[in-house]
């Protein structure tokens, strides 16, 4: 009767009157010198506007438990909570829901494993962050709000129109919903930069997570010189250099979800299979239909095997195959064709403050680790000095352990310097970071 399923414009110069240093200002120098809305639910039918009434933050310390990790873990896969700090280490940040939260609670205290409340108000957190996008003038985009993808790229093609010299956009390709995957090409004379050395930067490729983006179109605004114009000399021999492709948004089609349906929404929009693969025989799902796929578990490197699920409704569920998303797909196309002439690969992510390196799939180091290790220390220093805030400098697999990850597939074609950085904050916001936030972010 039952059977598997077969589909398992304006910006100002400065603000307050100083140019601001960037923290991507002194990782990049750093680098290149090595180089040289609602949200959420926890149902069936995982497409619809979502309502947080009664939802908490905790995180958990796992460290002091020998159980615990494992009881998230199989949670997690329930979907009774959701991680949302970036995998299950010594610590987990878990959204709960008011039907799960005695359950939850009670267990972790049965299994000693200490928790923290982190916000005691989703709900109240999703509306005031609402509150402030619908605050964005239409057509305007600066750097105290998030916005929509289409003004992230009219934003894109106005710089091109402003600095025609130095940029130009071009599409990667095109989305599941038919979105355009619009990067961005910045060097000195670019329209005969094709043979130069590539830095590539991407943002966004987790939906919730938007001051990845927000950040990464800071980047292209600041080596354009619409902002911190003041840093224009130090960026002048990296822009003879290099060419800067940049991808501000790499899951435009999961972030519009994640502003319009379900905030904590992480993955890709296709239509992914049935919950835990059953459907019946007419091809009717029996638990509930799912919807996207991690788009940083899509990779195909080490595939399938760590941090991941089979559940097609998890949200760190990786797809059938490698590259089944559109997104994915356009991405490792450009990457694959370019892999020779890449020098360094910055992939923008949140939250947790961290600089990670290769590899998150084996624990034994790389043959480039010692490389990895200076270029980490030189950057979390870099970033400490200027703000204040600590990153730790470790190992993808120190994390935890995952496979089909893009800086992982980048290192395995051949770019040595390929990290993954992990922006604000550590916890108390979250991927819900104040747009006050996005310019020292950046």
């Amino acid at each position: 009767r039952f059977q598997k399923s077969q589909e398992s414009s304006g910006i100002n110069a400065e603000y307050g009157g100083q140019p601001l240093v960037t923290m991507f200002t002194v990782a990049l120098c750093v680098l290149s010198l090595v180089a040289s809305c609602h949200g959420y639910r926890l149902i069936e039918e995982e497409d619809g506007v979502v309502d947080y009434t009664g939802y908490k933050t905790i995180r958990v310390d796992l460290s002091g438990s020998a159980g615990a990790a494992a009881v998230v873990r199989e949670w997690v896969d329930e979907e009774k909570v959701d991680v949302l700090n970036e995998g299950i280490g010594d610590e987990a940040d878990l959204l709960v829901g008011p039907n799960e939260w005695d359950s939850v609670t009670g267990e972790l205290e049965s299994l000693d494993a200490s928790y923290e409340i982190l916000s005691e108000d989703v709900v109240g957190d999703v509306e005031t962050e609402r509150a402030q996008l619908l605050s964005a003038v239409p057509g305007v985009f600066d750097f105290n709000n998030y916005y929509a993808v289409k003004y992230m790229h009219s934003h894109l093609d106005a710089l091109v129109s402003r600095h025609p010299g130095k940029a130009e956009t071009f599409s990667l390709g095109q989305t599941y919903q038919g979105r355009d995957m619009k990067a961005i090409r910045i060097s000195n004379n670019v329209a005969s930069s094709g043979s130069k050395p590539i830095i590539w930067v991407d943002g966004g490729i987790h939906a919730r997570e938007w001051v990845s983006s927000a950040t990464v179109m800071y980047i292209v605004n600041s080596l354009l010189g619409e902002v911190e114009p003041s840093l224009q000399s130090k960026f002048q021999g990296l822009m003879n250099k290099y060419q800067f492709v940049i991808l501000p948004m790499s899951n435009p089609d999961g972030y519009e979800f994640s502003r319009t349906g379900n905030r904590f929404w992480r993955k890709t929009r296709r239509p992914s299979g049935c919950k835990y693969g059953y459907e019946t025989s007419n091809g009717r799902c029996i638990y509930g239909k799912c919807y996207g796929v991690d788009p940083n578990r899509n990779w195909d490197i080490d595939f399938g095997r760590q941090g991941v699920s089979k559940n097609p409704c998890s949200d760190v569920y990786p797809g059938k195959s490698a590259f089944t998303e559109k997104n994915t797909q356009a991405m490792s196309s450009w990457l694959a064709k370019h892999a020779s002439q890449i020098d360094l690969y910055l992939s923008f992510h949140s939250y947790s403050q961290l600089f990670l390196k290769p590899v998150g799939y084996d624990r034994n180091p790389p043959v480039d680790a010692a490389m990895h290790n200076a270029a980490g220390s030189a950057v979390v220093n870099a970033i400490y000095g200027t703000h204040g805030k600590v990153y730790k400098n470790i190992r993808s697999v120190e994390l935890y352990p995952t496979s089909g990850s893009s800086q992982d597939w980048m290192y395995s074609k051949g770019v040595k310097n390929a990290y993954t950085i992990e922006l604000r904050d550590t916890g108390r916001h979250g991927f819900q970071l104040p747009a006050s936030q996005i310019i020292p972010t950046g």
